[in-house]
């Protein structure tokens, strides 16, 4: 089994990198999914996070996820604290999915995977690249975000040459994928990829 860890800044294509995956047969993980699951069903994350935040939550008692969005990415410490309540969790679930997987390529898709040093879990690594303005553009189009917000999420991710310099020093296999162009170049590119994780 190979596993694969896809990451990049916002807005790069990610999501849209893992919903190709889907239509190959491979196994594909969400993790800011993963993590929002946690919010629901885990109590110590959620007694914890009502602790530390107070006032995320929605009229139906749940956690705000965009409340608590806007609160972290304004203040270092906050999202700190978060990162500490919830990167262990999602680490472990990474883990055990890995664990019970019986598929030839099992994909993992998040932003903080390097941030989080996840990316010494898997085989490969996919660094989604894509110009930074397309990227502002495609997220203030179809997120409920604003240029602040995401200026705001960007400056707390690691540029695309820092990822490499990470992945680099700890050794780990990796591949940068462009996606400045159609639908149909980056399909082909993960072909192309696919074939060299099964070669």
């Amino acid at each position: 089994m190979i596993t694969l860890g896809i990451t990049g800044n916002i807005g790069s294509g990610k999501s849209t990198v893992l919903k190709i995956l889907s239509k190959k047969s491979i196994n594909i993980f969400d993790l800011d999914e993963i993590a929002k699951d946690f919010y629901i069903s885990d109590n110590f994350v959620y007694s914890k996070i009502l602790e530390n935040f107070p006032g995320v939550l929605s009229s139906n008692n749940q956690i705000d996820t965009k409340k608590l969005g806007q609160m972290v990415f304004n203040d270092h410490e906050k999202l700190k604290t978060l990162q500490e309540i919830i990167w262990p969790k999602v680490e472990k679930e990474i883990i055990h999915k890995i664990q019970n997987s019986t598929s030839k390529i099992i994909a993992f898709e998040g932003a903080v995977i390097i941030e989080a040093n996840w990316h010494k879990l898997f085989d490969h690594i996919w660094i989604i690249d894509s110009n930074q303005e397309l990227s502002k553009e495609k997220v203030l189009k179809n997120r409920n975000l604003s240029e602040n917000d995401f200026e705001n999420i960007l400056n707390h991710q690691y540029k695309i040459n820092e990822m490499i310099d990470i992945l680099n020093k700890d050794n780990i296999e990796y591949s940068v994928i462009n996606n400045d162009s159609s639908l149909n170049e980056l399909n082909n590119l993960i072909e192309k990829e696919i074939r060299n994780l099964i070669i």
